[in-house]
């Protein structure tokens, strides 16, 4: 059986996880300079909030909230609540680049569950759905005739 929300959930994510590491190799590029000028932030910062805005729309579609597992804050808000990155220190750029490795473990996480859905739903068969789906709506309507018919 095919479920079309299930397929586009896994092409909303699977497109997701290529702008977002676009936006990760557009941080290490920026970061790897010595010297960042004030264009080159202002143009990561609205690369971010163009990404913040995928990931609201993707949070919506899937209709998820974060579970906290091993930190208590979703990675990908994390990253995405970058203020600037031209005066960082080493201790907030370590934390950035484990915050972008667990955003990235939480998203393929999710793309795995939405795969072994439709791995499981691909193990039904569509006739047979279709036949109980047809058989319990029968069953309900003699059921709710019989109740009429004893109150009576």
């Amino acid at each position: 059986m095919i479920d079309r929300k299930t397929e586009s959930d896994i092409k909303s994510v699977n497109g997701f996880l290529e702008f977002w590491m676009k936006f990760h190799s557009i941080f290490t590029e920026t970061i790897s300079k010595g010297i960042i000028s004030v264009e080159e932030e202002s143009k990561f910062l609205e690369t971010r909030d163009m990404i913040k805005a995928k990931y609201e729309d993707l949070k919506k579609s899937l209709e998820f909230k974060y579970m906290p597992h091993g930190r208590m804050t979703d990675p990908v808000d994390d990253v995405l609540k970058i203020s600037g990155i031209r005066f960082m220190s080493e201790k907030s750029l370590k934390r950035l680049n484990e915050d972008w490795r667990d955003s990235y473990v939480f998203l393929n996480n999710i793309l795995e569950r939405l795969k072994n859905k439709k791995r499981r739903l691909e193990e039904f068969n569509t006739v047979g759905v279709l036949m109980k789906r047809l058989l319990d709506a029968s069953g309900a309507k003699l059921s709710a005739l019989f109740k009429k018919g004893r109150s009576s």
